[in-house]
Parts: structure tokens; sequence; C-alpha cells
């Protein structure tokens, strides 16, 4: 996110243009540039120049109605809070820009308008890649005395960060959310794969929005649905910030005892609505901590086998800082539209099948033995049974407690009329 002032605006000085002094006809070019995802741009004005008679030499900076000049705004430099602020009085009309505002409709990477002398603020909105931008303020302004010159516009990167004076400026930033499985399968080519029973671990690493502190929507809402195939472990969920678990009383998360997240239990689930304003680890700079979501699900007897698998999406909702009011219901997950929006991200754990068949020992024309019982084994001493199954009247077999990998299967009952064979142990795939 980036809240940022072009140069600082001088409000006591006569400045005189190349061409011999200021005029009202005098215009400059403003540009943002690395944006992305094609976003919609308005520029309000929200200062103008009043000139002298005739529309000609500098007199002073006159600012838009519903700002006052060092109450509202420091013009010699502008803080993220003072910009931030003013955006939402222009939303909320509580401050009345010169003139019509300018809108660009899928700006592309690079905004660019010409301007009259004055300052401006940029609201962009709509991107595509669900990237999120904080209020802009360019400025054109003249020269000093000393350094005279045309009036002069500005060019700010919507994709950079740097400091205005002693204040921090955040870049933009694209909100994600990135869920891994961290324990609990064995790989499959790209598939992670378990047997019913397995403990999966799940870690949740959310990219967070950087609010400004008068932000009226900090919207920071995490949920996870499981799908039938998982038993979701509602007493395994924790919390970590920088690798160590944070305090968890009851459903609520602490850290240096404050609140940071709710956590509700859901059906199959959860949902955590984090408290933004309690991760905010310097409030000079609006550095956050980064929190990181665990919790365990257990592969259970629905589980899908087969190539459909059983997925479960981690959901991450957030707000437009400026638009709306921050979400703090954990119990009810957020309403989506224009002032809150989400994004996505699915893990598939996947189950197999084993299956075999016994027959006699009739070399032309075997027979299917019904009614052998067998264990299946992870291991060739076939000490640790994964299912134990029993051969149908076709003498077929079949297990679904398993995962991909190398199995051995041992008889434990033999069918009516038949002996056991204590020796036999079959290797399968």
């Amino acid at each position: 996110m980036l809240m940022a002032s072009a140069m600082i605006m001088g409000t006591t000085t006569t400045a005189f243009a190349a061409n011999g002094r200021p005029e009202d006809s005098d215009t400059a070019i403003v540009t943002i540039t690395d944006l992305s995802g094609n976003p919609t741009v308005t520029l309000y004005q929200i200062a103008d120049v009043e000139y002298g008679p005739g529309g000609v030499e500098f007199v002073d900076y006159e600012w838009a109605d519903g700002i006052t000049e060092g109450e509202d705004i420091t013009p010699e430099a502008p803080t993220a809070t003072e910009i931030n602020a003013i955006a939402q009085g222009i939303l909320n009309s509580d401050v009345i820009p010169f003139g019509t505002p300018m809108t660009t409709q899928k700006a592309g990477d690079t905004f660019t308008a010409t301007v009259s002398a004055g300052a401006y603020i940029a609201i962009i909105t709509g991107a595509t890649d669900d990237t999120i931008y904080n209020p802009i303020l360019l400025t054109a302004t003249y020269g000093t005395e000393g350094n005279p010159g045309n009036l002069v516009g500005g060019n700010i990167s919507a994709n950079s960060s740097y400091l205005y004076g002693s204040t921090a400026i955040a870049k933009s930033t694209t909100p994600d959310i990135d869920k891994e499985i961290t324990d609990g399968t064995a790989a499959d080519g790209d598939r992670e794969t378990a047997s019913v029973g397995d403990v999966i671990s799940y870690e949740l690493t959310p990219t967070i929005p950087n609010y400004p502190s008068n932000a009226t929507n900090k919207t920071f809402y995490v949920t996870d649905s499981l799908s039938g195939g998982l038993t979701f472990d509602y007493d395994s969920l924790a919390v970590n910030i920088s690798g160590v678990t944070v305090t968890r009383s009851g459903n609520n998360f602490l850290l240096n005892d404050n609140i940071i997240a709710t956590a509700h239990e859901t059906e199959n689930g959860f949902n955590l609505c984090f408290n933004y304003d309690n991760l905010v680890s310097n409030s000079t700079t609006g550095a956050v901590y980064v929190p990181t979501v665990i919790y365990d699900a257990i592969v259970n007897a629905n589980a899908v086998v087969g190539s459909d698998g059983n997925g479960n999406t981690a959901t991450l909702y957030y707000g437009n800082p400026n638009v709306g009011s921050t979400w703090d219901n954990p119990e009810q997950i957020p309403t989506t539209g224009s002032s809150i929006e989400t994004t996505t991200d699915t893990e598939t754990v996947y189950t197999y099948q084993l299956a075999f068949r016994k027959v006699d020992d009739n070399t032309e024309n075997p027979n299917p033995l019904a009614g052998a019982v067998f264990g299946i084994y992870s291991d060739q001493a076939c000490t640790n049974l994964v299912d134990k199954v029993t051969t149908n009247s076709q003498g077929y077999a079949v297990s679904t407690n398993v995962a991909a990998g190398i199995y051995y299967i041992k008889e434990l009952a033999a069918p009516t009329g038949y002996s056991l064979n204590l020796n036999f142990a079959k290797k399968l795939h």
C-alpha cells in the first residue's frame, strides 16, 4: 500500500515559472506507475492555487471544503493518517474537492493525468488481481524563489516502499493465503496420499493487508472448511508468530496479553477472526506480526477413494480500508461485496484402494475362495497392521485404508475346508 506526496507543498513562497511568472493556465503531469490488476483510478483535487489579478503570480494554496491546513493536513510533511482521513472524508462527502473528479477505467500499469497546480488524492479500486491500495497524494507545485522553474508534477510508484520525512510509507499489497500439508502424508507424484486413520497436519500462512491506523475497515478473517472424508481436530488449532505458538485461552489467542484472534468451531472446520490493531508490532512504521495458523485433521471412513480426493479450502477475507467497517463476528463469516473481498487456497488428500483375489490351486480353472481373512501390513515382517479384510463370494477383498506405497498381506483365517498358510506373505503395490 502506498500513501505519499510527490513533493512538499510550500504555502507562503511566491515563485516564478520559466516564462517569467506563474499563470492559472499552467499544467503539469502527475503519474502513478507499477499498478497491477487494471484498477480504476479516480483523482480528486483537494488543494487549488490562488493567483493574483489577471490569473498571474502565485499567491497561496486554497484547500477544499472540509480540510483545515495545519489541522487536517501538514503541507510540509503530510502523514499517511492525514491522507487516509481526507480520502475517507471524500468518500463520505465530508470533504468537497475542487471540480469534477478525473476517473480512468483500467489504468493498466501506469496512470497519467495532466493537472493544474495544486494537490490531488488518487483513490484506486477494483484491481482484478485483488491488489488493494490506500489513497495516494500527488502534487503539482512551483519551484522556490531560489530555484525557479515550471510547474512540476510528481511520479510515484505504487510498488515501492520509502520514507516521506520521518513517516514510513508502505507499498501496495495483494492479500493472499497459502495452505500447505506439513505432515502425515506420503507423496505420490504431485499428490499427497494418506490412509484412513492418519493424522494430517496443515499450515495456513496469510499475506496481511497493511491498513493505516485510521482505516475504517481492517477486516482480517480466516476460515477453513474440510470435506466429509476429513475430521477436524479443534483442540489442535493454534496460531504461531515467528515460529512461536501464542497462548490459547478457550477460543482466544493472545499475544502480549492482547487478543489477536478469536476462533469459532464450525460443522467441520473453523472461523478465525483476527484483531488487526493487536497485530501491529510497530506503531510508527505500521509493521505487523505475521501469524501462521496450524491444525490437524484425521482421515476418516468416509474418505473418497481415487482421483477426486478429499479437499479442504482456506479462505482469507480482507477489507477495503476506506469502505465499510471491520467485521468482528467470529460466529458468522463476513459478507463479501465492495467492502470485503476474498482469496482462497485448497489442499487435497488422496486415499487409494488395494484389491486382490484368493483362489484355489486348480491351475486350469481356479475357483474363487470366499471367507478368507487377510491382514494388510505396512512392513514386511507383518507387524504393523493397516487393515483387515475378508474375501467375498468371488474371492475378492478390497481395502480403502491405504495411501500410495508398498503393503504386505498375510492370511489370518482360512476359508472353510482349507488350512491356514502360516508362512504366506505377499508383497503388493
